[in-house]
């Protein structure tokens, strides 16, 4: 990536209370965090925005950011794209049919889910599978802080990433076209709005690595619609237009069920979820110590998408209310031949990302070695304790800092100690 070109990210830093605890330096899977003359600095270039600062921060020095409600009084026909994990959000007594009309209470004219195209999905993945039968394991891409940590750290296996958009992009792509041709709508007049769990997903529609700029106008947080759909929930009770719900695909928030589903078409999968497990996989991946699956579902969230930041419940709890609609709730059924169809002109296609250069030393090869063994052997002189007490993650990372002018030997508090200690005078 041009390391000129501004990076949006759906994070939000605030100095002003940032009091310097190293809590969230410590959790980022990516260094992308350092504490600078006592307070939070971003690298924007490192950040996959999975949101781990965002649980481990608790002064409000790192905010999440997402579209407000408003957005969407912009066009003339507003269409909420739900994640699935909207329907745990809800206590028991509130059903998801309800959940779903409270929507069109406080301003959309239709609500889809993802869970609509999941089966669809499935179909779609199986039959890549078999036309590349080279690339194993093909890892999931629904993912975007996945997908970016991929692009960061593993970039020799972005081969291995799924070619294909994510299930809540293709009913977005679909809906569109939909509306233009049954409601004979203008295409400006549309807005599909994502009702999001995470800031990744914000940041992907945002800032889309490799994929059409067209298929979303905005992603609002579940939390930024929450609290206005229980104040219509009387109104959505009483409600009586007809609401279908697609209760199988729901699981896909839940990350073990989306490998479960997938393995009814004989594809052998593996589900991981929890950014140190995906990287931990993803190591033994790139050092081919796994190859036998066919296909890996891989979430940065604990549990699945009902982990993000941006939910409201407890994950476990959230997922334990949506096996419960999925159990007890009729699914509607949601047959289109014209997705598949535009699956086989290759309208879902996505072409192999870029990886993302983290740290240009120099444009100069000479100059960059240079600066690479001044890193190393800064490096030897530190203590290798790794105690993030300098304001960075650990003793390598000072040591790239310094070489970039971006700190100082100084820095270290354990070599400033020792420096300070007096000597014993022995006679």
């Amino acid at each position: 990536m041009d390391k000129e070109k501004k990076y949006f990210h759906a994070l939000q830093v605030k100095t002003e209370k940032c009091v310097a605890c190293m809590k969230c330096v410590r959790v980022c899977p990516t260094q992308a965090l350092r504490i600078r003359n006592g307070k939070v600095a971003l690298d924007e270039d490192r950040c996959i925005d999975c949101g781990r600062c965002l649980s481990a921060c608790q002064f409000g020095a790192l905010l999440p950011w997402s579209d407000k409600l408003d957005i969407i009084k912009n066009k003339k026909y507003k269409v909420a794209v739900l994640s699935s994990s909207y329907a745990g959000q809800f206590s028991e007594h509130i059903s998801y049919a309800t959940a779903k009309k409270a929507l069109l209470q406080i301003g959309f004219d239709e609500v889809i889910e993802e869970s609509m195209v999941t089966e669809l999905f499935g179909m779609m993945l199986h039959k890549y599978l078999q036309n590349s039968p080279e690339i194993r394991p093909v890892l999931s891409s629904s993912c975007p802080a996945v997908v970016r940590l991929i692009q960061v750290r593993f970039p020799s296996l972005l081969p291995n990433l799924l070619h294909l958009e994510s299930p809540r992009s293709i009913v977005a792509m679909y809906y569109r076209q939909k509306l233009i041709k049954e409601k004979k709508l203008a295409a400006e007049d549309i807005g599909i709005y994502l009702i999001v769990p995470c800031i990744a997903q914000v940041t992907a529609v945002h800032q889309p690595e490799g994929k059409f700029s067209n298929l979303e106008d905005g992603a609002i947080s579940i939390q930024n619609v929450f609290g206005e759909a229980l104040e219509v929930l009387k109104q959505a009770v009483q409600d009586k237009r007809p609401m279908d719900i697609h209760t199988r695909g729901l699981g896909w928030a839940i990350s073990r069920n989306a490998a479960s589903d997938l393995e009814e078409n004989k594809i052998k999968t593996l589900s991981v979820c929890g950014i140190p497990n995906v990287i931990e996989v993803l190591l033994k991946i790139e050092n081919q110590q796994i190859d036998h699956y066919d296909y890996i579902v891989l979430d940065s969230c604990t549990v699945g998408c009902v982990g993000g930041v941006l939910n409201i419940e407890n994950p476990f709890i959230a997922a334990s209310r949506i096996r419960h609609i999925m159990n007890k709730e009729e699914a509607a059924s949601f047959e289109s031949q014209e997705i598949l169809d535009m699956f086989e002109k290759g309208k879902f296609g996505v072409e192999q990302l870029e990886g993302r250069s983290i740290m240009k030393l120099s444009s100069d090869i000479k100059s960059a070695l240079e600066k690479m063994k001044r890193i190393h052997q800064i490096n030897a002189e530190l203590p290798g304790l790794d105690c993030s007490a300098c304001g960075s993650p650990t003793c390598i990372t000072l040591a790239e800092d310094i070489v970039e002018g971006k700190s100082t030997i100084e820095d270290c508090v354990v070599l400033l100690r020792k420096k300070m200690r007096p000597k014993n005078n022995t006679k």
